[in-house]
């Protein structure tokens, strides 16, 4: 089995959404013990870098990070230099979407870790989210740092959020999937929030598995 790494690298001045801000601030403690490092992350965004947007984001009440079911999707790797991303990206599948990650590859990964990155980001249409919840996918992600626009209703979210759909945002190299898939290799998403309770949201090391 391959492993492919799907996450943004963290560090100290991380960018958070909507880019203004660092998202990561860390610090290290003084101890009398000789050769121990004690970090404390003074702030720790749970929206920075890759990560999972749970349903309780957008839908009070709804399931946390907590909650997050522990599968391991098949993936279904989608690319469109269009945006908003229409519905129509999904016309021609041959197979069914349920319980699938649907990746969306727009090649703006390539921005990532600057400011750039959260200015004028591809998006997902509405219509296109209520497809994927038609299709009952399992999760829906891309590569860039939000699948609504930065002003927005947040359509997009309040759809799949509320139809019980986590989402993975702010994912970086979805195009190394692209030669295993067309080789017709079962490829897995594992993307697992960490466990704190009433959280709505979390980073993520995010992982193809490769067969």
């Amino acid at each position: 089995m391959k492993l492919i790494d799907l996450s943004q690298q963290l560090q100290h001045g991380s960018l958070s959404y909507p880019g203004t801000t660092s998202g990561v601030s860390i610090d290290h403690l003084d101890t009398d013990v000789e050769g121990i490092t004690v970090s404390v992350l003074d702030t720790f965004d749970p929206h920075c870098g890759t990560h999972y947007d749970a349903p309780l984001h957008f839908v009070p009440g709804a399931l946390d990070v907590a909650s997050a079911p522990l599968v391991l999707p098949e993936v279904v790797l989608l690319s469109s230099a269009i945006s908003p991303i229409p519905p129509e990206v999904l016309d021609g599948l041959l197979s069914s979407l349920e319980g699938r990650a649907v990746l969306f590859s727009t090649g703006w990964e390539q921005h990532a870790a600057t400011q750039a990155f959260f200015k004028d980001f591809p998006v997902l249409s509405k219509e296109l989210a209520i497809r994927l919840i038609q299709q009952r996918v399992a999760l829906v992600g891309i590569d860039s740092p939000s699948v609504d626009g930065a002003v927005s209703s947040y359509p997009v979210h309040r759809a799949l959020l509320s139809a019980g759909i986590p989402i993975l945002e702010g994912l970086v190299n979805l195009r190394a999937l692209i030669e295993p898939i067309e080789n017709a290799s079962r490829v897995r998403l594992a993307a697992f929030p960490l466990r704190i309770l009433g959280l709505e949201g979390s980073p993520v090391r995010a992982v193809a598995l490769v067969e």
